[in-house]
């Protein structure tokens, strides 16, 4: 029996890619999302649906696919919860994210776990991710959705300076991450995190792990009247970015890394600050920022908030003038 052979075919044997299926309330959208998992085209793989306490009929929806998934039902707790409920559950080397309301291309899992492979599977703390096909009233449209940036990318240094990250990935369904990552940033937090909940696992990778992003539109992103996230605002409460603050620094501290996040003290607060009209706090801010930080980077973005407020001084002037006239008409 020549081992060295055996070995070097247990070596090149495909690893195991989890689909990871979050669900609450999506039962019209449901079956779709699970069928686009279980039709990769990848060998090995396994379907995991996560069904967070859903009232609708999600649950006969997933008790109907068998043993061809592995079903996970649980109390209603948010997406957090949901996401650690699959990963605890799961057994593969790969973790591929899946928003119910969403689908996978046929060939997506493939793609990304060869992105892993290249890059040397489970060697180091990894996250790929890519872009979605935006549908919306029955159709695939043209435009897509997602970010890409050069690779890999890794920004604890520019925390280090700045205090803070952006959100640099595409919506939970473009995200993937290998075991070796989620053992580092899992469980995320639950209390308070109803949605978003992939804020947590981007920005825990942007700061522990080699971020990589592809061109490649491999999933469908769902535009509708219950995406939560997509029709809000956008803005996180305060609640939220300092449980998201606590958890980042408290990982790079577990990692031994300095704990750098501070969402207040960074320029991410301005946006804040001019939504809220807070003027001195902002000039403030804006100020002592550009003195310490002394860069371009800091400097474009100051330009950038002034030509917000510019903009936001014409509406309300023009706001003014309508007001005026239709009080001179009557």
């Amino acid at each position: 029996m020549n081992f060295s052979n055996i070995a070097a075919a247990m070596s090149m044997s495909p690893p195991l890619a989890s689909i990871l299926i979050n669900n609450y309330n999506y039962a019209r959208f449901l079956r779709e999302a699970i069928d686009s998992a279980l039709k990769q085209d990848y060998p090995a793989k396994e379907v995991l649906v996560v069904d967070d306490g859903s009232t609708d009929n999600s649950r006969e929806i997933i008790s109907s696919y068998g043993d061809r998934i592995v079903p996970i039902f649980k109390e209603n707790g948010g997406q957090s919860s949901a996401f650690n409920a699959g990963v605890a559950a799961s057994r593969g080397d790969i973790l591929c994210f899946l928003d119910a309301d969403d689908f996978f291309h046929p060939d997506k899992v493939s793609r990304v776990v060869e992105a892993f492979r290249q890059q040397g599977l489970n060697s180091k703390p990894m996250m790929v991710h890519h872009l979605l096909a935006v549908k919306g009233n029955g159709d695939v449209e043209a435009r897509t959705y997602g970010k890409t940036h050069d690779s890999p990318m890794n920004l604890y240094a520019f925390a280090q300076r700045y205090r803070f990250i952006w959100y640099e990935a595409g919506p939970t369904t473009t995200i993937s991450i290998n075991r070796n990552l989620a053992q580092k940033i899992f469980p995320l937090p639950e209390q308070g995190v109803r949605i978003s909940g992939d804020d947590f696992i981007v920005c825990g990778a942007s700061l522990l792990a080699e971020v990589y992003s592809l061109k490649d539109v491999l999933g469908g992103y769902r535009i509708h009247g219950e995406n939560l996230w997509f029709r809000s605002d956008r803005r996180k409460s305060p609640e939220f970015l300092r449980t998201l603050e606590n958890y980042l620094n408290d990982k790079l501290t577990e990692n031994g890394l300095s704990p750098v996040i501070c969402f207040d003290s960074s320029i991410y607060a301005w946006p804040v600050l001019v939504a809220e009209r807070r003027w001195l706090k902002l000039a403030w801010h804006m100020l002592r920022l550009s003195v310490k930080q002394h860069d371009r980077y800091t400097a474009e973005f100051v330009y950038h908030t002034v030509m917000t407020i510019g903009m936001l001084g014409m509406q309300n002037l023009r706001r003014g003038t309508r007001r005026l006239r239709s009080a001179l008409d009557l």
